[in-house]
């Protein structure tokens, strides 16, 4: 058990500063439209969380009308992704239209996981298949008895078709089509009982986390938004590949370093790049905690002096509007970086700091971390409730 006060690496500073808007001014409005979306959709929220623990909503929601808890009070405890601060964050061009196609897609991102995250490998391969082919064709979820598909169906789907560019709707498909092997690939990984964070070095970590993390379809989006309309072999090129992956490394870096102390709560963080490094021959002798973190910090600092690199080295593409658009390119990578992490260090989900005095001197407290936040509180109302429901059904 992890426990202790830890010095992190100082991201904010080391990460170029933004190019353009520090965040999106549809802020306000999209974060408004998703929150009432959210409320007025919370109980198919909660039959797809809780269809895993096969609890059924209509039990769940008894119970909690006995105890005296409004199904709606649950909707700020269960929503902690903050996910409308990291959209205008991450996309600061964007306008509020986008934003909420954006929300659309990370919130389907979100449900795709909560299905396949411990579900066998055959499952998990035909949730992905169905997936896929409702974000290619909504009609095909049409009558499908599944909360998640109806909601994609009659909903998400056509207002992220609406929002995003025709130019990049084949590069967003396909990016998804990735993602969604990746997903299959992880469900494999645990049926062959694999000891991922004990086999995997460093190297190998970080060409799967870049997949895994789901920031490629993003990049998409941010394309989209910033209305690049750059040709496949522009975007294949040798140097804009690199680019594009070191940006990648420096977002799942980041997230691994301000997650940790969630994902130690949860799975004891077995794939996390803090306990990799713990694991990998050429850096299993830091076996302090305060080493590793300082090593991820120099691990994105390495990232980031590659990134800077291959925007030095960008040639020449032919003519003025694509090297334009290719420079504005850099530009929404590095925006996609800081936002991350200007959303990393305020977020409830994660709760790394315990202070704004901590946040500024980026000091992470790992003694009695449950109790000082809200998943301990919601922790002990399900287990409640699962215990209630077991006992008295």
């Amino acid at each position: 058990m992890y426990s202790g006060v830890f010095q992190l690496p100082n991201l904010p500073r080391i990460c170029p500063k933004k190019t353009g808007n520090k965040i999106s001014p549809g802020f306000q409005e999209a974060k408004d439209g998703y929150e009432q979306w959210v409320k007025e959709n919370i109980t198919l929220f909660l039959s797809i969380k809780l269809a895993r623990f096969g609890v059924p909503l209509i039990a769940l929601t008894e119970l909690l009308a006995k105890f005296g808890v409004p199904l709606l009070a649950l909707t700020e405890v269960l929503d902690k992704t903050e996910g409308p601060l990291l959209a205008a964050l991450a996309w600061p061009k964007a306008n509020s239209k986008e934003l909420r196609a954006i929300l659309d897609y990370m919130t389907m991102s979100i449900m795709l996981e909560e299905l396949t995250d411990h579900c066998s490998s055959e499952e998990a391969k035909r949730i992905c298949k169905l997936w896929i082919n409702v974000l290619k064709d909504p009609q095909v979820g049409k009558g499908h008895y599944h909360p998640f598909i109806q909601l994609m169906t009659n909903q998400m789907v056509a207002r992220l078709k609406d929002a995003v560019d025709p130019y990049h709707w084949p590069a967003l498909m396909e990016s998804n089509v990735t993602f969604s092997m990746n997903v299959i690939q992880e469900a494999l990984d645990r049926e062959a009982s694999k000891d991922i964070s004990a086999t995997r070095c460093i190297a190998s970590y970080m060409d799967m986390r870049r997949e895994t993390i789901g920031t490629r379809p993003c990049i998409v989006l941010m394309r989209s938004t910033r209305r690049l309309y750059l040709p496949e072999d522009v975007l294949q090129h040798p140097i804009l590949v690199d680019m594009e992956n070191r940006a990648l490394d420096m977002v799942y870096i980041a997230n691994d370093i301000y997650s940790f102390k969630k994902e130690i709560d949860e799975n004891g963080a077995v794939n996390n790049i803090i306990n990799v490094i713990q694991k990998d021959p050429t850096t299993q002798h830091i076996t302090d905690l305060q080493g590793r973190f300082d090593h991820a910090g120099n691990l994105f600092q390495a990232a980031l002096n590659r990134f800077n690199a291959c925007r030095d080295a960008l040639p020449g593409f032919g003519d003025e509007e694509t090297d334009r658009q290719v420079a504005a390119y850099g530009d929404g990578l590095v925006d996609w970086v800081s936002g991350n992490i200007e959303w990393s260090i305020v977020n409830q989900r994660y709760s790394v700091f315990r202070n704004d005095d901590d946040r500024q001197n980026h000091v992470l407290r790992l003694d009695d971390r449950w109790l000082i936040s809200g998943r301990f509180s919601l922790l002990i109302l399900l287990i409640s409730v699962v215990i209630t429901y077991i006992l008295f059904r």
